[in-house]
C-alpha cells in the first residue's frame, strides 16, 4: 500500500497514550496513529456514506 509522509499536531496527553500503546502493543507509534486513523474513518464512513 503506498504511503505518504503528514505531519499531525497532537496534544501532549494524547501524544503519551499514543507512546504507552505502541510501547504495549510493540508497535511504533506512526502504526498506532494510522490504525487509529483507519478505524475512525471507517466509522465515519459507515455513518455518513450510504
Amino acid at each position: 500500500m503506498p504511503t505518504e509522509q503528514m505531519t499531525i499536531y497532537v496534544p501532549p496527553n494524547v501524544k503519551k497514550a499514543i507512546k504507552q500503546l505502541a510501547a504495549a502493543k510493540e508497535q511504533s507509534m506512526n502504526t498506532i496513529v494510522v490504525e487509529a486513523l483507519e478505524l475512525a474513518i471507517a466509522e465515519w464512513a459507515s455513518q455518513h456514506i450510504a
